[in-house]
């Protein structure tokens, strides 16, 4: 399969804004199954088993198997063969009960969805047309291609560029991290931070010694390597006199790759992370990926994920997710009844336009070219998706941090820094570092973290609130960006 190559100072595509030099790797295309509840099937091998009771359920998919070549066949949540067996046990419990769909444990639900890769990329989405009505399919699709939900941007010698992070002071400008950083644990002290993306450069001379990478395999290319580093700097870059300072700087940071078993399976990503993680801790999810309208929509949208992120916080793990760069309405009637109208949990985090709202002195193509206004801060951007689940925003352009290196170029990719990191993306860290301030903050304080929901319902209630703009209604929501010194107050 070709590989998809983006320009260095990214672009506009179809489905909306895209990061600079970031190079698609060559993975095939797959098919996420999920059973039904009541179907007592499990993949085993390159078929399905079951019972000899329910054995007509799996012969009908295997069936449809035999028609096409089929490279790999596997749970998608990487699940062990007991799992699957319990998933089955319990589903032939529930016999022929049909209805509204009971609330299942983790396992169970994880043990539902199944991963299926052809042989040929192409046959994907014949394949899921041919499982999809099947007896005991609840739904079967194509799996996401995510890309970074972000965009960006040289000199020598390694500046303290703190002064150029807005995004840290006082609202309603930013917010108000550096207010609440005298507080006990409001660094983030006693938090750990898991970034799922694609890739990092973990020796960047800014970030901390010791992140790891604790799943997954990183993709050797230097526009997702940037982006990952970029989206770590906002949050853990280190407190010392040269590059940038982290809102989070006392945080533990690790990383996660959404790329497993050769393909991208942000399902299990979630999921290894959240098993390597504790009550209080936070999940960043930094990836978009094209939606039916042709648009890049949250991760969410995907059932699969949905569940993963639902899992994740219901263990008491605070979930960030970007809401993508698509200029999407999640309101549409095309999304009733998906992820985009239904609450997983996570922190759903919209594009706002900065304080310095202006493009930069090399613009971003023909169609924004330099000093062109973005519009009213802290109103929608023009790419930022909107709607009813996303809860907060934070700025979507003009972030200073880490990588790039139109900032600061070096011969060594570990001295630079930018000032264009932008897009959801930029957005999403910004608010992450916040959940994670505020977390250390109620374990110095109340000796125990806040629950997921309760920190989402702080933030939206003690943020400065969305203003409109030109052609950006504040029905087009985006939510109120943090203020920590706000927040701090109501833990």
């Amino acid at each position: 399969m070709a590989r998809a190559r983006v320009r260095h100072q990214g672009r506009v595509t179809r489905a909306g804004y895209i990061s600079a030099d970031v190079e698609a790797p060559s993975t095939p295309d797959y098919v996420v199954v999920e059973l039904k509840d009541q179907a007592p099937v499990a993949p085993a091998g390159a078929r399905f088993a079951a019972p000899a009771a329910a054995a007509a359920e799996a012969e009908d998919l295997n069936r449809v198997l035999a028609r096409f070549s089929i490279r790999a066949m596997r749970p998608q949540f990487r699940l062990p063969a007991a799992a699957l067996r319990r998933r089955v046990e319990v589903a032939v419990a529930r016999g022929a009960r049909s209805g509204a769909r009971a609330r299942a444990d983790s396992e169970f639900r994880q043990a539902s969805f199944v991963q299926i890769v052809p042989r040929r990329s192409g046959d994907a989405s014949k394949l899921a047309r041919a499982l999809q009505g099947r007896p005991a399919v609840a739904q079967a699709y194509v799996a996401p291609r995510p890309v970074p939900a972000g965009l960006s941007g040289s000199a020598a010698g390694s500046r303290l560029f703190e002064p150029a992070q807005g995004y840290l002071y006082a609202a309603p400008s930013g917010i108000a991290a550096a207010e609440a950083w005298d507080l006990a644990g409001a660094r983030g002290k006693g938090v750990t931070i898991c970034d799922i993306e694609g890739a990092w450069n973990l020796r960047h001379e800014d970030l901390p010694p010791g992140i790891s990478l604790i799943g997954g395999t990183m993709l050797a290319d230097l526009g997702w390597r940037n982006h990952g580093t970029a989206v770590l700097g906002e949050m853990v870059s280190r407190r010392d006199a040269r590059g940038t300072v982290g809102i989070s700087a006392e945080a533990k940071a690790v990383v996660q790759s959404a790329f497993i078993d050769g393909v991208f399976n942000l399902a299990a990503a979630l999921t290894n992370a959240a098993d390597r993680l504790t009550k209080g801790d936070v999940i960043l999810i930094e990836l978009q990926a094209e939606g039916p309208n042709g648009k890049y929509v949250a991760m969410q949208f995907w059932d699969d994920i949905f569940t993963a992120i639902q899992v994740a916080t219901e263990r008491g793990i605070t979930v960030v997710e970007a809401a993508g760069n698509g200029n999407e309405n999640f309101g549409l009637p095309i999304f009733n009844g998906t992820g985009l109208q239904k609450d997983s949990g996570a922190i759903v985090v919209g594009a706002g336009v900065p304080p310095a709202n202006h493009v930069d002195f090399d613009g971003f193509g023909a169609g924004l070219p330099s000093y062109t206004s973005l519009g009213v801060p802290r109103s929608r951007i023009f790419f930022s998706n909107y709607g009813k689940i996303v809860n907060v925003q934070a700025w979507g352009w003009h972030v200073t941090t880490l990588a790039y290196g139109d900032l600061q170029g070096a011969p060594s990719e570990n001295r630079w820094y930018t000032l264009r990191f932008s897009g959801t993306s930029s957005a999403s860290p910004i608010v992450t570092g916040a959940v994670a301030c505020l977390q250390g903050r109620a374990k110095a304080k109340l000796g125990h973290p806040l629950p997921p929901a309760k920190v989402r319902a702080i933030l939206m209630a003690t943020g400065t609130p969305q203003q409109p703009g030109p052609g950006v209604p504040l029905t087009q929501h985006i939510g109120p960006q943090p203020n920590l010194a706000k927040a701090m107050t109501k833990v």
